[in-house]
């Protein structure tokens, strides 16, 4: 049933010794080179974080400076839009200003020239009146033969038909 281990010293002595011996030599030919490579692959990290670190800072100040410029753009926009509008509504006010001036210019023109024709056609009509009177003055004269009374039938004859003088 059970076998029992016993352990002598001499088997100890020998494994303590290969233990010992194992670990001279990992130490001698294994351990520098692995340490080497451990110190190199912590000096790699530790570039690596300070190269992160440093793109990270330089990314946040590129944000920012993107940002500031982003509001600038916004800020000049918005001036450019507000004077466009404010120059949009003076030039409308100038075209509105402008077309009332050259409706009031074109409406006085038309009244004057109304009024030309108006004068023009009542000296035409007065003109014919004073034509159509002398005929009838010359064949009252040649019936009557009195020039007075003839001016008188004239002139009654004008101011009845409202011709201005």
């Amino acid at each position: 049933m059970g076998e029992s281990v016993s352990l002598s010293w001499q088997m100890v002595l020998i494994e303590l010794i290969s233990v010992v011996l194992l670990f001279l030599f990992l130490r001698r030919f294994a351990f520098p080179s692995i340490m080497k490579a451990m110190r190199e692959r912590s000096h790699r990290i530790e570039s690596d974080l300070e190269t992160a670190e440093a793109t990270r800072r330089e990314a946040e100040e590129l944000k920012a400076r993107l940002e500031e410029e982003v509001k600038e753009i916004k800020v000049r926009a918005e001036e450019t839009l507000a004077r466009a509008i404010k120059e949009a509504q003076e030039e409308r006010r100038a075209i509105v200003d402008e077309s009332h001036r050259e409706s009031k210019r074109i409406l006085a023109e038309a009244e004057a020239e109304i009024a030309r024709q108006r004068t023009a056609m009542l000296h035409q009509v007065r003109q014919q009146v004073v034509d159509l009177s002398i005929d009838v003055a010359e064949r009252i004269i040649r019936e009557r033969m009195n020039q007075d009374t003839d001016r008188k039938l004239v002139n009654e004859f004008i101011d009845r038909i409202g011709v201005p003088q």
